[in-house]
């Protein structure tokens, strides 16, 4: 594993508690930057890149999300040293997020934070499938999910580009999600948070978090669509900062 997919988002000393935040499909440390800023520096902050990505474009991104989810608890465990370790994941990074979890127990995480994201082992009703469409449909579904301008649409460079790890990510969460996994509860709790005015998930998808643990579920409503980290990120700085042990 690189040691560029854990990125600390500002200056790291001796931390006594570490937030991993896992971005939306196809992003990486920018999509999470101003989310780590408003959380720093405690919670540390540490953005979790993936392969395709950013300075990590030229490696070939990753399909697999349990296999994946595995090597990122092992660097995890081993950046955080003794601190205390949080996840956070928006959209498709909950999923990942999630699993994450599930690979670090015994003994982790304290919390576990996710947003705008069905929960696994609810019936999936996301456009998640759509990763083996052609460009056209693939990228339209993609700016409609609201993780990318429209604009881009006329930008085939660019498109070119980021169009392999988005297709990775839109792929990994998909086959987890309607696979053959059994999802067990977390012995953390689980906060869950929402956009009021997002139309792509619905207040009982995020209460059905609420039987992936043992440990309590927290839920926050915020005033944003979709997309939280890009238009409400100190607000929701302060909903995971409030559910912290």
């Amino acid at each position: 594993m690189s040691g560029e997919w854990l990125v600390d988002l500002v200056p790291a000393g001796r931390p006594r508690r570490v937030v991993y935040l896992f971005p939306h499909a196809g992003a990486g440390v920018a999509a999470v930057l101003a989310l780590g800023r408003a959380l720093g520096p405690d919670p540390h902050p540490v953005a979790v890149r993936l392969p395709g990505r950013e300075a990590l474009l030229d490696e070939a991104p990753l399909d697999d999300l349990p296999a994946l989810a595995a090597r990122l608890a092992t660097a995890i465990r081993a950046h955080a040293d003794s601190a205390e370790i949080i996840l956070y994941g928006h959209s498709s990074g909950s999923v990942l997020a999630y699993e994450t979890a599930r690979a670090l127990e015994p003994t982790g995480p304290a919390l576990l934070a996710v947003s705008a994201q069905q929960a696994p082992g609810t019936a999936v009703r996301t456009a998640a499938g759509c990763w083996d469409l052609p460009d056209e449909e693939f990228f339209a579904q993609v700016v409609a999910d609201g993780y990318l301008p429209a604009e881009l649409l006329e930008a085939p460079d660019v498109l070119e580009m980021v169009a392999p790890a988005l297709r990775a990510d839109y792929r990994a969460t998909h086959e987890y999600l309607t696979g053959a996994a059994r999802w067990t509860p977390l012995a953390a709790p689980i906060l869950t948070a929402r956009g009021t005015e997002d139309h792509t998930v619905t207040a009982a998808d995020l209460a059905a978090w609420s039987a992936l643990t043992t440990g309590g579920h927290m839920t926050a409503a915020l005033a944003a669509g979709h997309n939280l980290l890009r238009d409400c990120p100190e607000q929701l700085a302060d909903a995971l900062r409030r559910a912290l042990p």
